[in-house]
């Protein structure tokens, strides 16, 4: 059998089209976010779908310089949770998982949709929680960048190489192992 083929072809283009994606559309995604598996059925994950042009321009302001690529995009979903949302055994919190599952849930409606979506940490958190009203106690993970592939205008010659480059993985062997821990699944330290 093989990879699903949404699994397969989705990456994290940068080249978005400005052209507006349909509400109905969003819905869709934001659905199958909610169909993905939660501890107790708690469904710790929020979703706050931005396309008002008013409140994107001012959540798009909170973006990190390297995420200029994503000032381009017709929408962004805040992905939201709080630990409090959700179960906890011990020192393990499972509402980042979940929301986790979600989120991958939403990428593959988005593939399937013929959309690209792109995740990215790099904002202000603080910022972007007062421009979208998220309560103080709630964590705010990740801003999904989605819309229609575009040309890639605007893309500076780092970017550009990337996006037309092949997807680059890691081995498999140094993520996986077979009954027990192995030392190639301890990365490299960081430079």
């Amino acid at each position: 059998m093989a990879i699903v083929h949404e699994l397969e072809v989705r990456r994290a283009y940068r080249a978005f089209s400005p052209e507006p994606v349909g509400k109905d559309v969003l819905v869709r995604l934001a659905e199958a976010a909610h169909l993905a598996p939660s501890s107790a059925n708690n469904q710790p994950w929020r979703i706050v779908t931005v396309v008002d042009t008013q409140r994107l321009t001012a959540l798009k302001e909170t973006l990190s310089a390297g995420n200029y690529w994503a000032k381009q995009a017709p929408a962004i979903d805040a992905f939201v949770t709080n630990p409090k949302w959700s179960m906890s055994l011990g020192d393990r919190d499972f509402a980042f998982f979940e929301l986790g599952m979600a989120a991958m849930a939403y990428q593959m409606q988005a593939v399937a949709e013929h959309l690209i979506v792109h995740p990215i940490a790099g904002f202000n958190a603080l910022e972007a929680k007062k421009v979208l009203g998220i309560a103080d106690d709630a964590v705010l993970e990740v801003l999904m960048v989605v819309g229609k592939r575009g040309d890639g205008d605007g893309l500076n010659e780092k970017h550009l190489e990337i996006e037309r480059s092949a997807r680059d993985r890691k081995p498999l062997d140094q993520i996986m192992s077979f009954d027990s821990w192995h030392t190639s699944l301890v990365p490299p330290p960081k430079n």
